[in-house]
């Protein structure tokens, strides 16, 4: 019994004084089992960063390209298109990812003088929010990743986001001019080469600049012309601002992500109808790249109804003549413009991805169904961010609409060169030789283009074959054809929805669930037709 007892008082004092531990000493705050950020390794920040980067671009470029018709869209409506959670990946990757890795890294690389690691981590902060503007109009910025401290940041307009981007870009130029005690350990994009990270920086602002022309184009004339008088900026596709894909699949797996959800488990794509067809239509012979950019399952389109139930029916009244509907011919299949048909029996018979940019395969005429993962350069691809083809249209853009320095029809001769000899360079080894292109194919088109342009009627006619061009050089980029369309009005010839009336054209997408639910100075949209600050384009948009 004396026993019993004085077991009993020991484990009293002993919880007393676990108690007492608790209240004092151990009460931890932080987890013992996660670095704090002044525990962390510089260059693991930016490594995150860079990743990041390209996740972002991927989690976010199909939207642009579905809208704007280079990919399929489904619908029937531009509201049924897309619900809030559509872009809560890319924003969580943005705020989470990109923006608070760089906060983190920032002050310990500030005091370890490491240039170059703030400037990278500035450069992909700018060109992340931006594109978060872009997209979505005004967004946290100002207060945003400041933790406990403000748990529901206020927006920032996208106006004052912008003169932010402006300013972070001008302090990332000087942090790579400046003298760095060391330089990042990893360069996924220049291999270590600051002054394409330069010259990726001035490019962005071109970007940017041209994005607000339509609201302040006295500083975009002028800004524009600066960066080109100092040539500092992206001009050939050794400083293509780029990710590069490997062909490994597993620990981890680095294939291209729409390589890894087209052939590993089959198919799930479908391209465009409208896109397909430019290439294969749009002049007297069918594009150059379009071996490149598509593989063909079959030679023709399917007979089977129940494989293409489309072959049934006759194209809309709405649809203008002369409008692609249910195939684009020669076994280019794929779906039309808000198509929401369910999923028959036709993995064999649609057009897959082709080598570029997501590294499948070349269309060598084989037509064999295989889908699965051994095909071509198995997800050895890249995500293409921005190339030095891109540039030459968008100043094409401004030598023509601003006045910028530079003749316009040089610029456009230069994109369509650059985009040509980008794709066809292109893994050259899975290229067919027998059906590639021929340099008099690439310069019968170039040609052709360039006469168009030289008898069109007006600038805005010019403009409209830009733009068409541009998009066509942009397959694997819907952030820049979704500011293009936004911005210009162009291209016009755009397939329309297959309802006569699918609802407003989004000019800016719903606020992602995971900023609304979570952030009580935030409100939903009232629906998708509000413009960004810079879309003031008086154009009508085919919907």
């Amino acid at each position: 019994m004396k026993k019993n007892i004085k077991r009993i008082l020991f484990l009293a004092v002993l919880a007393l004084g676990f108690n007492s531990c608790e209240t004092t000493e151990l009460e931890i705050l932080e987890s013992p089992n996660v670095l704090r950020p002044d525990q962390a390794d510089v260059d693991f920040f930016l490594n995150s960063m860079q990743i990041s980067a390209s996740t972002f671009f991927e989690q976010i470029t199909e939207e642009g390209m579905e809208v704007t018709r280079i990919l399929h869209q489904a619908g029937p409506t531009y509201d049924n298109g897309y619900g809030p959670a559509q872009l809560d990946a890319p924003y969580t990757t943005a705020y989470a990812g990109i923006l608070a890795d760089n906060r983190a890294m920032a002050p310990l690389a500030e005091e370890l003088g490491l240039f170059t690691h703030i400037a990278i981590g500035q450069i992909i902060e700018a060109y992340t929010i931006a594109t978060m503007v872009d997209y979505l109009g005004d967004v946290p910025y100002s207060e945003a990743i400041l933790g406990l401290e403000n748990e529901n940041p206020n927006l920032d307009s996208g106006q004052a986001v912008y003169d932010e981007m402006f300013a972070l870009l001008d302090s990332a130029i000087a942090n790579l001019n400046a003298t760095s005690t060391g330089e990042p350990a990893v360069d996924l994009y220049y291999d270590g080469d600051t002054d394409n990270w330069i010259r990726f920086a001035n490019t962005l602002k071109i970007k940017l600049f041209l994005q607000t022309r339509l609201v302040n184009a006295t500083a975009s004339t002028t800004g524009i012309n600066e960066i080109l008088a100092s040539g500092n900026y992206i001009v050939s596709a050794d400083q293509d601002f780029q990710f590069q894909y490997s062909s490994v699949d597993a620990n981890p797996d680095s294939r291209h992500p729409i390589f890894s959800r087209n052939f590993d488990n089959g198919v799930t794509d479908y391209q465009s109808n409208s896109f397909m067809d430019v290439l294969l239509n749009g002049k007297s012979a069918p594009d150059p790249r379009i071996r490149y950019y598509f593989y063909r399952n079959r030679s023709n389109a399917s007979t089977d109804p129940n494989a293409l139930p489309c072959i049934t029916e006759t194209a809309p009244a709405h649809y203008p003549a002369g409008t692609v509907f249910c195939v684009a011919g020669q076994g280019y299949n794929g779906r039309d413009h808000h198509d929401n048909d369910g999923i028959p029996p036709d993995e064999a018979d649609r057009t897959d991805w082709g080598v570029y940019p997501i590294g499948a395969r070349f269309d060598d005429n084989s037509f064999d169904g295989t889908n699965d993962r051994t095909v071509g350069a198995q997800g050895a691809g890249i995500s293409p961010i921005m190339l030095s083809s891109y540039v030459d249209f968008m100043l094409a853009e401004a030598a023509l609409e601003l006045g910028t320095t530079g003749d316009a029809r040089t610029y456009l001769e230069a994109g369509l060169t650059k985009s040509f000899a980008k794709v066809m360079n292109f893994r050259p080894d899975l290229t067919d030789a027998a059906l590639a292109p021929t340099a008099l194919d690439v310069q019968d088109y170039i040609d052709e283009v360039l006469g168009n342009y030289d008898t069109a009627a007006d600038d805005d006619e010019r403009l409209e074959i830009i733009v068409q061009e541009y998009f066509i050089a942009l397959y694997g980029n819907g952030i820049e054809a979704y500011n293009t369309y936004r911005r210009t009005g162009k291209p016009e010839n755009l397939q329309p929805s297959l309802l006569a009336n699918p609802g407003v054209y989004i000019r800016s997408f719903l606020y992602p669930s995971v900023l609304v639910d979570r952030n009580s100075n935030v409100d939903q949209k009232a629906n998708q037709a509000s413009p960004v600050f810079w879309d003031t384009n008086p154009e009508g948009f085919v919907d």
